[in-house]
């Protein structure tokens, strides 16, 4: 009996220590890397190379609420968008005739004031439509420099100039998709394939992690609706040192051409 007594010893010590130090470690995702690290390259369609870099979290602060979606249709899936503020506009195409910009900044120019649409006190809630100032469609040659995918699954892309030019920066969002039921159902739907298409042709390259930034930044014509985001106070969206400094974006995007 003495014999065995330290072994009943060490099994009563082991029932008295923590749960953490005698259960095993439980199993955790996967780290995200930290802002700064290498993620990889992807292979263009046309087989231009670009690197990728993680600079930061995802901006995730958009309310979710799953739209429902027409009988038929399958299951809500991560293409389908979850938010809710200014709903009805964001899942619209303006009605405007397409304006043509050569570059970011004549764009940036020919906007309002924030501070001037501020002052309209502009409805947050889901039914918010479209202004007058948000009925121009606009086609804007400009560079992609990093994207996220959000949590409302909404494809946030920060759009500069030529980088050779001084930094301007605005928002652009591929949109998460209305309801197959919706008029705009297409046309999102038509723009949001054309995102994945060019960022998954080869090697899965989607923003999952947060933002992206990309080496070289991204050529791309881009047509779209102007809209403004009375959610956010500029510097707000976007990772460090790539903000845009309008709250002003294009909203959502109805068709994008890479490389063009």
């Amino acid at each position: 009996m003495l014999n065995k007594s330290p072994v009943l010893l060490l099994c009563f010590a082991t029932l008295l220590l923590p749960a953490t130090g005698c259960r095993r470690a439980a199993t955790t995702p996967a780290a995200v890397p930290a802002a700064g690290t290498p993620v990889g390259s992807f292979k263009s369609p046309s087989g231009k190379i670009y690197a990728r870099t993680l600079v930061g979290p995802p901006d995730n602060d958009e309310p979710q609420v799953r739209l429902p979606r027409a009988r038929g249709a399958g299951t809500p899936g991560g293409d389908d968008y979850a938010g809710s503020s200014r709903m009805a506009a964001k899942l619209s195409v303006a009605s405007g005739t397409p304006e043509n910009f050569d570059g970011l900044g004549p764009l940036l120019d020919s906007l309002p004031s924030d501070e001037t649409m501020r002052a309209l006190h502009i409805d947050e809630g889901p039914d918010s439509g479209r202004l007058p100032q948000e009925q121009r469609v606009v086609v804007v040659k400009a560079f992609i420099y990093a994207s996220s995918k959000e949590s409302d699954n909404d494809f946030h892309c920060i759009a500069g100039p030529d980088p050779t030019q001084p930094p301007r920066y605005m928002n652009v969002e591929v949109s998460g998709l209305p309801p197959a039921t919706s008029q705009f159902f297409t046309a999102l739907t038509a723009a949001r394939n054309e995102f994945k298409t060019f960022f998954s042709s080869g090697t899965d390259a989607l923003p999952t992690r947060g933002y992206e930034k990309y080496d070289p930044p991204i050529p791309v014509t881009i047509t779209g609706s102007l809209f403004f985001d009375v959610d956010h106070v500029p510097p707000a969206v976007g990772p460090t040192g790539m903000k845009p400094q309008t709250a002003w974006e294009i909203h959502p995007v109805s068709d994008i051409q890479f490389e063009p």
